[in-house]
């Protein structure tokens, strides 16, 4: 997850009044929580030869990463968390147990780690009660993560092609995360560890029709 994403979330929430009760879909109690402004502000500024100045990530990128507890609690303080590697269903066999449950569903950095996004985004409508909210953010350019699978990557187009497909009404969405190789952030993989790294996200806020 990204620090960016509670700051979208935030915001969402202060436009549109999200509502409890509000499911967590794939997240954890206590998420790491990557808050990329800590490495940007530590990068080093060189001068080129031609006089250009540039910024390149410092030697601790391991720094910016956060705990942060219920991170969703300022929306809903008794959220509920469903992961799979909790031992709870996957999001598929929600509809089973939890259908026309919830206002507000989230998703952060979950959609590339599922077999079936179209799936996935069906069984979402179906947890959701009429009116409720889907908030869906996921990478568009980020490295190789297997937890256990890393699968796919999607830009705002797709998230509403998806979406849509199942029944959604599209709110908004675009990029919220963009992150170039000329930011001052490095990569923490230790084979390419402080190399200059790009990190773009998409987001999704959707409805249930009434």
């Amino acid at each position: 997850m990204f620090k960016l994403d509670i700051d979208l979330i935030q915001g969402l929430h202060a436009k549109y009044g999200l509502k409890a009760p509000l499911l967590d879909a794939g997240g954890l109690p206590n998420p790491t929580i990557a808050d990329y402004d800590i490495s940007a502000k530590k990068a080093l500024s060189v001068t080129l030869e031609d006089g250009r100045t540039v910024k390149v990530p410092h030697a601790f990128q391991g720094d910016r990463y956060l705990q942060i507890t219920r991170p969703w609690s300022f929306i809903d303080p008794n959220y509920l968390i469903l992961n799979p590697g909790m031992g709870d269903p996957f999001i598929e066999e929600l509809p089973t147990q939890y259908s026309d449950r919830f206002e507000t569903v989230i998703l952060v950095s979950v959609f590339e780690h599922v077999d079936n996004p179209y799936r996935v985004s069906d069984a979402l409508l179906k947890i959701l009660k009429p009116g409720g909210c889907l908030i869906n953010s996921t990478p568009f350019i980020f490295p190789y993560h297997p937890s256990p699978e890393d699968n796919w990557r999607f830009s705002p187009t797709a998230l509403k092609r998806i979406h849509e497909s199942s029944g959604f009404q599209w709110v908004e969405g675009d990029f919220h995360i963009k992150i170039n190789t000329g930011d001052g952030v490095g990569d923490t993989n230790p084979e390419r560890y402080a190399q200059p790294q790009a990190i773009w996200a998409s987001y999704a806020f959707c409805r249930r029709p009434q």
